[in-house]
């Protein structure tokens, strides 16, 4: 059975439009299971709620077809409300969403993961029930318009160090940097562009799926995937 502490690699939607909908996330899934992902979010900022409902409907159909062991959770974007009428694992949310505190007491049976900037945010998201926290970013990167400026190593290992809960690292990570976030304490890493705009997103994955069992969990997993 998974565990929160084990779920260490997140792929997250890229802004997708609705024409290429079914395709892009049908292609996702198939790479997010083959790759052994273990949290598939659903984030996209450009399309109204009614159609990332929809959206999260497809990939909850979509999921049904693997067996358990086999795919990812899902986890929304921002919208619990949207989580819990998709019949989804959790939901993920920003210091401008809805309260980690009120999501858990309305939702309680949501993953909640909470994206931090500071050792008190992060304090407080585990106190309100997050399961983890987002962090970050970890490097440049232009795949989300409201980024803020780089968290040092020095922030991120504090933060990791002031919690019990899996932080996972994002922005800006690839294959090569995974191996930098180790000491740092990191549970795991969430991207967006690495894999989505990748010209072969599959081998893309395969190459984080690995660097992440090798760096980030220490345990020797095996996944089940030909390295």
């Amino acid at each position: 059975m998974k565990t929160l502490n084990s779920l260490n690699f997140h792929i997250i939607t890229k802004d997708f439009d609705l024409n290429e909908e079914e395709k892009y996330l049908k292609d996702l899934i198939d790479v997010a299971v083959s790759s052994s992902v273990d949290i598939l979010q659903l984030r996209n900022k450009k399309i109204p709620a009614g159609n990332l409902y929809l959206s999260a409907l497809f990939i909850k159909k979509a999921l049904e077809g693997f067996k358990k062991n086999k795919k990812p959770m899902l986890i929304i974007n921002d919208r619990p409300d949207i989580a819990y009428m998709a019949g989804a694992d959790g939901v993920h949310i920003g210091q401008d969403d809805f309260p980690a505190a009120c999501v858990k007491k309305l939702f309680p049976d949501l993953i909640i993961g909470v994206s931090v900037e500071n050792i008190e945010q992060a304090v407080k998201a585990e106190k309100d029930g997050a399961g983890y926290i987002g962090i970050g970013p970890a490097y440049p990167t232009a795949s989300k318009a409201d980024v803020g400026a780089l968290m040092t190593r020095e922030t991120m290992k504090e933060i990791c160090d002031a919690v019990n809960i899996p932080a996972i690292a994002i922005g800006g990570i690839n294959e090569f940097n995974i191996k930098e976030l180790a000491p740092l304490g990191v549970s795991g890493v969430a991207v967006i562009s690495a894999v989505s705009n990748a010209k072969n997103p599959l081998n893309e994955a395969l190459k984080f799926r690995k660097n992440i069992d090798k760096y980030l969990t220490g345990s020797g997993i095996n996944h089940g995937i030909n390295n």
